[in-house]
């Protein structure tokens, strides 16, 4: 997918959520250029490191470009950059854009074709705008930490940024939405996203919470014996059998007599004796290692591997279909998409081609 190619992106970013969506924008073809100061992007210092390099940052700024400005001497040539551009990708807040004359009402008003995507943790208006946020912050108000975790434990937080990542995707779906309206009448339009906005309504639960007051609760790994993670010899592994033809697949799968009881017979019975069926399934998957379980699973028995970073770098799907790549020593994740060509590396400070 390459329909940004006659695109030239400028993006002003603190977080992954701005960044994510000008690499996504670099990856269908943009030309994206990377604004920083002298210090550099704050992700190049995010841990950990391969070398001297960030791996955040060498995921989230491939295939861009680098300009280094000091904001303070040089906001007119910032600004020209800018004005220059076909899209202003940006999580500044409008409060500090203004100060250097980016603040997406006077940029629109200079340059009507300028397409302004902004993403910030609260949005460009509502009675939060002026608050900091984070993406622990944007998690907890959003609702997904609600349903994340065991039922009788704390809440439990993602892996490092999810919420703003996700809205990096949001941010980058609607770019593109923006830019093929401007192709249809020439003019650009304004995207404000917010981190939170995006988080709540990824949340599944959302309709049935909204509508019916019905509000999922956290369930740990597994909602019920047939639907959740055990472990197996040498790791973890997925089970998902709550229709009945799936668990007449299980059953055949595991093999043991117990599992035709009339304790287990329907799914209310295996639901009433969930502690008892668990156990059973526990000891089966504890007796076999990752590899038996993956030769069920590719005859299509109702189960998934919980497969690791390593093995997934090296598996023949992802190879296949692009998505990794081993550029200068370390591994580099291509966008979602079949990709055939390995992204460009993030660059260094100041690298313009």
């Amino acid at each position: 997918m390459r329909v940004f190619d006659d695109l030239h992106v400028v993006e002003l970013s603190d977080t992954a959520a701005a960044a994510i969506a000008g690499r996504l924008c670099a990856d269908a073809g943009a030309d994206v250029t990377l604004v920083e100061p002298p210090a550099g992007h704050p992700l190049r210092r995010e841990g950990p490191c391969v070398g001297d390099d960030s791996t955040v940052h060498l995921h989230v700024n491939a295939g861009k470009h680098s300009r280094v400005f000091d904001f303070e001497t040089q906001a007119d040539e910032l600004r020209k950059l800018v004005e220059d551009a076909d899209v202003f990708l940006t999580d500044w807040p409008t409060s500090r854009l203004e100060r250097l004359g980016l603040g997406p009402t006077s940029l629109r008003d200079r340059v009507p074709s300028v397409i302004i995507t902004q993403v910030t943790h609260f949005g460009d208006y509502g009675p939060y705008r002026d608050y900091a946020g984070s993406n622990l912050v944007a998690l907890a108000l959003g609702g997904q930490l609600k349903i994340t975790g065991d039922p009788d434990r704390p809440p439990l937080s993602n892996y490092g940024a999810q919420a703003e990542y996700q809205a990096g995707l949001s941010a980058f779906a609607g770019t593109v939405a923006n830019v093929l309206l401007r192709d249809a009448d020439g003019r650009g339009d304004t995207l404000d996203i917010s981190v939170l906005d995006v988080v709540a309504t990824n949340s599944e639960h959302r309709g049935p919470a909204l509508n019916l007051g019905a509000v999922a609760n956290r369930a740990g790994l597994s909602v019920s014996a047939t639907y959740g993670v055990y472990p197996c010899a040498d790791g973890f592994v997925y089970l998902t059998a709550f229709a009945p033809p799936l668990w007449e697949r299980l059953k055949s799968m595991v093999g043991l007599p117990e599992l035709e009881k009339e304790r287990f017979a329907t799914q209310a019975a295996r639901l009433e004796n969930n502690d008892e069926l668990q156990a059973v399934l526990t000891g089966w998957t504890l007796s076999k290692t990752s590899d038996e379980l993956r030769g069920f699973a590719r005859r299509g028995d109702p189960l998934t591997v919980m497969e690791t970073p390593e093995r997934l770098l090296t598996s023949g799907q992802w190879r296949n279909r692009g998505v990794a790549h081993d550029i200068d020593g370390y591994s580099l994740l291509g966008p979602p998409w079949p990709h055939d060509d390995a992204p460009r590396p993030a660059p260094a400070l100041g690298e313009q081609a």
